[in-house]
């Protein structure tokens, strides 16, 4: 349960009672889920009254846009600070996603709003910024001679990976999860990288002449 003491912003510091009102939101979602999240909620926890929230948030879906925004905000601090240094574009591109799977199951309320809940308007945001960046990402390994035939349509294959790889989880209870979920979101990840640029210049048939055998 979130609690917190009475909130009084003084003259010019309602910047910050948003920012607290956003800080008690994204708890009340990590903690209870969509449902906890509601605006007499993040007033009764802040110790306001819920005009005090709409000062701030028109609507409960406004505070669902802005709480799952400013998580989403961080995704791509994340994405950024990992493959700056990495010269590889392959290897940058299999960073990316291991970030990006791993971004999902750490915020399942948020992702699954995103993704295919209520907030609409992150949603539509998100997507966009996140195709985007996933395709400057397969560009980059085109440039360094990897044979990509459409950059749209393989980042496109590499967005639907990791997208299936982080939404496999979190619409199942956390107990059945892998034991290993390190393991899983590199794997996911580096799946979802191959197997996209292996098919990106021509079609692929699986088949057993193409699995590596154990001796």
């Amino acid at each position: 349960m979130v609690t917190g003491s009475r909130v009084r912003a003084a003259k010019g510091q309602g910047g910050l009672l948003r920012d607290q009102l956003l800080d008690i939101a994204g708890q009340l979602l990590e903690s209870g889920g969509a449902d906890a999240l509601t605006i007499r909620a993040v007033a009764t926890s802040a110790g306001v009254s819920p005009p005090a929230v709409y000062l701030h948030f028109a609507s409960k879906r406004e505070l669902v846009h802005a709480t799952c925004l400013r998580v989403w905000d961080s995704l791509f601090i994340e994405l950024e600070a990992v493959s700056r240094e990495i010269q590889d574009p392959v290897t940058a591109l299999y960073e990316t996603c291991v970030t990006y799977i791993a971004f999902g199951l750490r915020h399942p309320a948020q992702y699954r709003l995103v993704m295919a809940g209520e907030a609409t308007e992150a949603s539509r945001q998100n997507e966009e910024a996140c195709f985007r960046y996933f395709r400057d990402k397969v560009a980059a390994c085109l440039d360094a001679g990897v044979p990509v035939r459409s950059k749209t349509e393989t980042a496109r294959v590499v967005c639907a990976g990791v997208h299936g790889a982080v939404s496999l989880l979190i619409h199942q209870d956390r107990d059945v999860w892998p034991a290993d979920s390190d393991r899983y979101v590199r794997r996911a990840a580096s799946s979802a990288v191959h197997g996209a640029l292996l098919t990106a210049s021509h079609t692929f048939t699986p088949s057993m002449a193409n699995v590596p055998q154990s001796r």
